[in-house]
């Protein structure tokens, strides 16, 4: 019922077109958001049936183990051979994992929608010297070792590993602090942490990704989880203000738009480019 008072009230001294624009572009994204997370569902239905699989595989070789120590050796080559299959579906299990990553990846930078949504702060120099992943050079492409840490600590996280995933990604920043990756890893720390329960925690990492890389397109995501977490804790005049910066700083982002929907809901003033 605001949206609605407010479009006729603005009637007088904005076109028409403003509001609608808005609506369309928030569709979009809402659109674009529900595009990808289906795309997540599909694979996360695949990782369940491959880990059903799994299990399946794996309750055979403890029945059967005990066994075929004393039989002949075709049945321990059974053994084996199901041993290889165990190896082969837990590899599809990473993958399938990777490929997620790059959906979240995609729907947290703002490219494929803005699923998992943040906000940004206005550009500043590389923190403690560290160069910005996104300074416009090409970052080399990540070795075996980097890909199976980043993705098993990623993997933790779709398994709830929450305190497993924090430790991965730690430990991936600690080898790792320029990569490519990196602002994603600082990313997932933080939303696990709010997913334990431990919104300081939380809110820390969302601020050090910002001071670290605050080129980086996970900038924006950091700032909007930043102010939803100080939402819910009560903190709402500086959540309010936390948004409005996101917006002013990056207005053409997805979650500029969101922002200025949480923006309307708290009631606050929003900015000019929330109706453009």
């Amino acid at each position: 019922m605001r949206s609605v008072a407010r479009c006729a009230a603005l009637i007088a001294i904005l076109p028409l077109l403003a509001c609608t624009s808005f609506e369309q572009r928030v569709v979009a994204v809402e659109n674009r958001q529900a595009a990808i997370e289906q795309q997540i569902a599909e694979i996360q239905t695949g990782i369940m049936e491959t880990q059903a699989r799994l299990a399946r595989i794996q309750a055979n070789i403890d029945t059967a183990l005990d066994p075929l120590r004393t039989q002949n050796a075709d049945r321990g080559e059974d053994l084996r051979a199901m041993r290889r299959e165990v190896t082969a579906l837990e590899q599809q299990i990473d993958e399938f994992g990777a490929r997620i990553a790059r959906l979240d990846e995609a729907m947290a930078s703002g490219g494929g929608g803005g699923g998992s949504v943040t906000a940004a702060g206005p550009a500043m120099p590389p923190a403690r010297g560290q160069r910005s992943v996104d300074d416009g050079r090409a970052a080399p492409p990540p070795d075996d070792v980097e890909q199976a840490l980043y993705s098993g600590a990623y993997n933790d996280y779709l398994r709830d590993n929450y305190e497993l995933c924090i430790q991965g990604f730690e430990e991936y920043l600690r080898l790792y602090p320029a990569s490519a990756r990196a602002p994603n890893s600082r990313y997932w720390i933080g939303i696990c942490h709010g997913k334990q329960g431990r919104p300081a925690q939380a809110r820390r990492a969302f601020q050090q990704l910002i001071a670290d890389y605050p080129t980086s397109s996970m900038v924006a995501d950091a700032m909007f989880n930043d102010a939803l977490i100080l939402r819910e804790m009560g903190r709402v005049d500086d959540a309010a203000a936390t948004f409005a910066r996101l917006i002013q700083a990056y207005p053409n982002r997805d979650a500029a738009l969101l922002a200025c929907g949480q923006l309307e809901d708290l009631g606050a003033e929003l900015p000019e480019s929330c109706g453009s």
